[in-house]
């Protein structure tokens, strides 16, 4: 199983010169864009999973844990770049005052998508994403290991209850294995 993981430090640098979340189209996102396009470059283009984890005083906390799927355009490269796209303003809520941050880029959209902010800022606290997968897997080997992770971890950014099965206990146990590893490296 390949494996690795990112660190946030360099987009948490940016963010704290850029107090206001910026919307997507101003040019405080492009250098946001730039950084985060920088750190998935070489993720592999491998279905797989991944896990936002927040590091502090020695102990990692598994926040949120997610799936690519097999499709050739949805490898883990891609999942993540559309997380970094979608999911940023978990970043500026982790540095600056979480409900300002939301209300500011709920306003900038005009209330439009209230509900994905606030889904996504539940990420706040992360500090990195540990990734982990390999060629082969199906769609259904992606969920249930994904739904097996989530009920045994319970991250608090996983809202929904997912029901899971015991199928591919031996892919569960190296998928788990890959994770711990790679949060051990943090």
């Amino acid at each position: 199983m390949q494996s690795g993981n990112l660190s946030f430090n360099r987009l948490f640098d940016y963010i704290k010169q850029h107090k206001v979340i910026p919307h997507k189209d101003e040019p405080v996102f492009n250098g946001f864009r730039d950084i985060y396009l920088q750190l998935v470059r070489n993720i592999a283009d491998i279905p797989g999973w991944y896990a936002w984890v927040q590091k502090s005083d020695g102990k990692a906390n598994i926040v949120y844990i997610g799936q690519s799927q097999s499709r050739k355009t949805a490898h883990l490269q891609a999942r993540l770049k559309e997380e970094f796209l979608d999911e940023f303003v978990a970043l500026w809520a982790t540095i600056w005052d979480a409900d300002e941050v939301v209300r500011t880029l709920d306003s900038k959209y005009r209330s439009k998508y209230t509900t994905p902010i606030k889904r996504a800022a539940r990420k706040a606290g992360a500090t990195n994403i540990v990734w982990f997968g390999k060629r082969g897997l199906s769609d259904q080997e992606l969920d249930v290991v994904e739904h097996a992770l989530i009920a045994k971890y319970n991250p608090p950014a996983n809202k929904q209850s997912r029901s899971h099965s015991d199928s591919f206990p031996d892919l569960l146990s190296e998928a788990d294995a890959a994770m711990q590893t790679e949060i051990g490296k943090i």
